[in-house]
């Protein structure tokens, strides 16, 4: 597994920092942080989904296929959540799409799920209810959903 997230990760580490040094855990201030981390992680699922989308675009040879197929990708892909993820992928067809949903955890998807209904949370509603030591819990379902989709939409996988 490749390193994924680093912006969020260096977030979290600094947060957590912040946190031990001022005892601030369970405060207003540890959820104040913990939803900055909510918005950098989605932010960041989002821009490495769009990189794997245009790595597997650089394996055409048509240009103009490839700047089509990276704008409309960014166009269906809107939200990070795992039901939106699956749909993106499945615009690869629908053996990408199992693939993807096959190599998922059922657990971990669930943990990633209720960060993203967090998230959305604190964008439209009245904030988010998780703790930021659940939040470091989804990091790495976050990331093996992410190397999932890598997977999924590769053409290595097509001719395995």
């Amino acid at each position: 597994m490749t390193t994924r997230l680093l912006r969020t990760r260096l977030a979290v580490d600094n947060c957590r920092s912040h946190l031990e040094e001022s005892n601030s855990w369970g405060t207003e201030i540890e959820a104040y942080l913990t939803q900055h981390i909510l918005v950098i992680m989605c932010a960041e699922i989002q821009q490495e989904l769009y990189l794997i989308l245009e790595n597997r675009a650089e394996e055409a040879s048509d240009e103009e296929l490839k700047a089509f197929a990276v704008a409309t990708g960014k166009k269906v892909l809107r939200s990070v959540g795992k039901t939106e993820i699956a749909n993106f992928v499945g615009n690869f067809g629908s053996s990408a799409k199992n693939h993807l949903n096959s190599n998922l955890d059922d657990r971990e998807v669930t943990l990633y799920s209720n960060a993203i209904s967090n998230r959305h949370d604190v964008a439209h509603s009245s904030g988010s209810n998780i703790t930021f030591r659940e939040l470091e819990n989804i990091l790495t379902p976050a990331s093996k959903l992410i190397d999932a989709v890598e997977r999924a939409i590769s053409t290595a996988r097509e001719a395995a």
